[in-house]
């Protein structure tokens, strides 16, 4: 019984870690392009872009981990039921139980890990990919600005026609900006020939202020050799430490979402958003789980272990339960479901087929 179960783990395992490195290589393709372009273009350390592939990776494994363990089962059992092997186990006294049993016991190993992952490793991980990526931001600031495009800065809108790819030199820069001084309609509009950003710094040359007044005309101008911008000194601190959700873990969720329900006049939209991601962090890692459930009878009557046939049925199942996810989610949020049946109606109907399916399979 020792080996035989050796044997079914190992056929389980081997396609597991098969299946999680593709699917996280296909996920990784995404971002692959952006990662090559701070490379061989913006000349970013191999160690920053290595910590950001680092802390981004993780944020796969909640997709990654269902599906891989769906396409190993689909595979590994599919190839045994094909090559008549379930058959000889079943016939030499070995329960379908015990078969699954098995695959069980590996999804449940499966489904601890992704929560932790869910719960506190995931969001520790996009935290310090955004200030990664933010460091590397302010040491480079033209990274986040490209040519005859408008870019964000804060309070301010950039835009250049031209900019040098070897010394960073901007050419021909206009730059809008509300001036913190008085309530005005119309932005100051700088114009200025040439420019170059130095860390946190942007510095300008040859530059012409316009200022337009509430009557549509312009009421003061200016001209100067040089100007220098600061463009994190009217960053509030309390700004830039504020996390956005993704970065949060279960318990920081919980603790807003109770703080909120305990105020005088609680924000209901706030209440239903926090819902909705506490309740999601909960139940995609469990459908961890659900997928081995469903797996095993599926591949057994499916009777086809190629690993196209497991791959397809695997994407086929996984984009069905994300996008039942989704709009779950988006029902949560508008107040048409309540969040936590709305979070978790895909695992309820994927609990569901898989009962269905074990039912229809000890019949036959």
């Amino acid at each position: 019984m020792k080996i035989l179960n050796r044997y079914i783990l190992k056929e389980i395992s081997s396609a597991f870690i098969f299946g999680f490195i593709f699917f996280n290589f296909i996920l990784f393709i995404g971002i692959i392009f952006d990662l090559t372009e701070l490379i061989f273009i913006e000349n970013v350390p191999l160690v920053d872009v290595g910590k950001l592939v680092i802390f981004k990776v993780p944020s796969f494994f909640d997709i990654v981990i269902p599906v891989s363990l769906l396409f190993a089962s689909l595979l590994s059992f599919g190839r045994l039921s094909s090559e008549g092997e379930i058959i000889a186990m079943r016939s030499s006294g070995i329960s379908l139980f015990h078969i699954t049993g098995l695959l069980l016991l590996f999804a449940f190993s499966l489904t601890l890990g992704s929560l932790l992952f869910s719960f506190s490793l995931t969001p520790w991980c996009n935290q310090y990919y955004k200030k990664t990526y933010q460091k590397i931001i302010f040491q480079r600031p033209t990274i986040q600005v490209k040519e005859r495009i408008i870019t964000n800065l804060k309070e301010r809108r950039l835009y250049t026609y031209h900019i040098d790819p070897k010394n960073y030199q901007m050419q021909e820069i206009v730059l809008y900006e509300f001036p913190s001084d008085g309530n005005y309609i119309f932005p100051q509009i700088t114009l200025a020939q040439q420019g170059k950003f130095e860390e946190e710094i942007l510095k300008l040359e040859k530059v012409t202020f316009y200022r337009f007044g509430n009557n549509y005309r312009i009421y003061r101008r200016g001209r100067f050799d040089s100007q220098t911008v600061y463009l994190t000194s009217r960053v509030p601190e309390k700004a830039a430490e504020k996390r956005a959700i993704s970065e949060l873990n279960l318990w920081q969720i919980g603790q807003k979402l109770s703080s909120e329900k305990t105020k005088p006049k609680p924000d209901e939209e706030k209440i239903r958003k926090l819902a909705v991601d506490f309740h999601g962090r909960i139940a995609i890692p469990l459908a961890t789980f659900l997928m081995g459930l469903i797996a095993v009878p599926l591949a057994i009557k499916i009777k086809r272990g190629e690993k196209s046939i497991s791959l397809g049925i695997s994407l086929i199942i996984t984009v069905a339960y994300y996008v039942l996810f989704m709009a779950g989610r988006f029902l949560g949020r508008g107040g048409l479901l309540p969040p936590y049946l709305a979070m978790w109606l895909p695992n309820i109907l994927l609990s569901a087929a898989g009962i269905w399916l074990s039912t229809r399979l000890t019949e036959v």
